[in-house]
């Protein structure tokens, strides 16, 4: 059922865009462009909501760089941060409607969700399978360039079928035409379009699940886990890759496999077995590198503790949910946090 409230009243608000700005500036309160914006922030934000009243916003061009924060290239298109205090005032008002139809099973950016519930979830659905199969199989399904393959067009019918307000969808329209002005692709780096990746492939979801009847499935963004015998995931691969191609206009990423669950399932930044858990190596390398930069930086001045706690924090959140104690101080001995000396 379509929300016929007035959603874009209801983003407009000052006290959303506040809210927003607030959730934008978390974390990064000292750099120079926040530091900008907040010296006369309710005046900008007064002005911000005047441009979304009349209608005449239009999104900044957005900053291209490259993450160094993988072990995997990735190009990040971050949008301006007054144009972020738009994204994130439009997820505030509009994914609440959509958390209300999405399957259980997907894990990605929702609350109370995430990459160690997707990683329990797996391993609930592998020792169900243990106990039920003589021997269980895992289909794991990867979408080739997800972002950059979202069509604007079946997106925007997706969004209409949940929401009405006009000019909601206008300003969808915009950040979408903004970025990809052909009609393919959405950025890595907005918070609108976690959103939308989510949206998009919710079609997947209720399609394996309502009409292929798939039980053990775990979706994290474009990564998705079935487990099952080898049989039924045999024959359940080519509906997915048929709905996906013709349906969605996507393809699936030739790492796409059936495997035996007894070899692991490498899944969430973990390999997952019924008996235990062990870290990614990809993610291991990952950390190593982040703090071998971390280090660095903190020696010329350019990070303080307060950077580095919450980073050390969460990579230690990430190895107490698996066997990796050794991994732990292995990575943790590349965090040298010694000041540059200057003669």
């Amino acid at each position: 059922m379509k929300n016929h409230k007035n959603l874009h009243v209801r983003i407009v608000e000052y006290e959303n865009l506040l809210a927003a700005y607030k959730d934008v500036r978390r974390g990064k309160k000292m750099q120079g462009s926040t530091l900008a914006f907040h010296a006369n922030h309710e005046s900008r934000l007064l002005d911000l909501r005047d441009e979304l009243l009349s209608g005449s916003w239009t999104p900044d061009p957005f900053r291209e760089f490259v993450s160094l924060g993988e072990v995997k290239r990735r190009v990040i298109h971050a949008p301006t941060l007054r144009d972020r205090v738009v994204h994130h005032a439009i997820v505030r008002v509009v994914q609440p409607l959509f958390e209300r139809k999405w399957i259980y099973d997907s894990y990605a950016c929702r609350k109370g969700k995430g990459t160690h519930a997707a990683a329990e979830r797996t391993r609930k659905f592998l020792r169900g399978a243990e106990a039920t199969l003589p021997r269980p199989y895992v289909l794991q399904i990867d979408i080739a360039k997800y972002y950059a393959s979202i069509s604007h067009a079946v997106l925007m019918e997706q969004i209409e079928r949940t929401v009405a307000d006009p000019r909601v969808l206008d300003l969808v329209e915009s950040i979408l035409s903004g970025f990809a002005p052909g009609g393919v692709g959405i950025p890595i780096g907005a918070l609108t379009s976690q959103m939308f990746a989510n949206v998009f492939l919710d079609d997947l979801d209720r399609f394996a699940k309502q009409c292929l009847d798939v039980k053990r499935y775990v979706r994290y963004m474009d990564d998705i886990v079935v487990v099952d015998g080898k049989d039924r995931l045999r024959a359940i691969l080519p509906e997915i890759r048929w709905f996906a191609e013709a349906r969605l206009r996507l393809r699936l990423n030739p790492k796409t496999r059936i495997y035996p669950a007894s070899r692991g399932v490498d899944f969430c930044g973990y390999r997952l077995w019924t008996s235990h858990v062990r870290p990614r190596k990809r993610t291991v390398q990952a950390a190593k590198k982040r703090f071998g930069r971390l280090s660095r930086a903190y020696a010329k001045g350019r990070a303080t503790l307060e950077d580095i706690r919450p980073r050390v924090m969460s990579f230690l959140g990430y190895i107490e949910r698996c066997d990796g104690r050794e991994t732990a101080r292995s990575v943790l001995s590349r965090l040298v946090l010694r000041k540059e000396r200057w003669k």
